[in-house]
C-alpha cells in the first residue's frame, strides 16, 4: 500500500500557499473592474423592476440618485423606500445625466418621464453607461 509521507505533504501544501500569496495581489486588481460590472448590472435590474412595479401596480416608481452618498433607492414616487443601495468603495462615483432631481421616474405605461444616462465610474477610471430611453428601455452602452 503506496501513500504519501509527512514531508511530501508538507512539500504540497508549501508549494500551494506561495502560489496563492502570488495569485492574490492579482485577483485583487480585478476587484474595481468586477464591482462595476456587478453594480451596473444590479442598477439596471432595479431600473426594470421599478418599470414592471409601475406597469403592474399603476403607481409611478422612481429611482433617486444621491451622487454625493454614492448611493440610489428605488420608491414608490409619492412613497416608500423599497430599496436603498450604497455603492461599494470600489465605485468612485455615480453620475445621472438628463434627469430632473437626479430621479428616473417611470408612468403608468412604463415609460420615463425624462431620457438619460447613469455613469459609474471605478477606482481604476473604468466607467459603465446606463442608457434609459423615453419608452423606458433600458441598456448598458459599450
Amino acid at each position: 500500500m503506496k501513500s504519501f509521507t509527512l514531508p511530501e505533504i508538507l512539500v504540497v501544501i508549501g508549494i500551494i500557499g506561495i502560489l496563492a500569496l502570488f495569485a492574490l495581489p492579482a485577483l485583487r486588481a480585478f476587484q474595481p473592474n468586477l464591482q462595476l460590472s456587478s453594480v451596473t448590472q444590479e442598477l439596471v435590474a432595479d431600473l426594470r423592476y421599478a418599470q414592471q412595479l409601475t406597469v403592474t401596480e399603476q403607481k409611478e416608481h422612481c429611482l433617486l440618485f444621491f451622487p454625493s452618498e454614492k448611493k440610489y433607492q428605488l420608491k414608490e414616487c409619492q412613497g416608500a423606500v423599497l430599496k436603498e443601495k450604497i455603492l461599494p468603495k470600489e465605485i468612485e462615483s455615480i453620475t445621472p445625466t438628463g434627469f430632473t432631481g437626479d430621479e428616473v421616474k417611470y408612468n403608468p405605461y412604463g415609460a420615463v418621464s425624462e431620457p438619460g444616462t447613469v455613469v459609474l465610474e471605478n477606482t481604476k477610471k473604468e466607467t459603465k453607461t446606463i442608457s434609459i430611453k423615453a419608452s423606458g428601455f433600458v441598456e448598458v452602452v459599450e
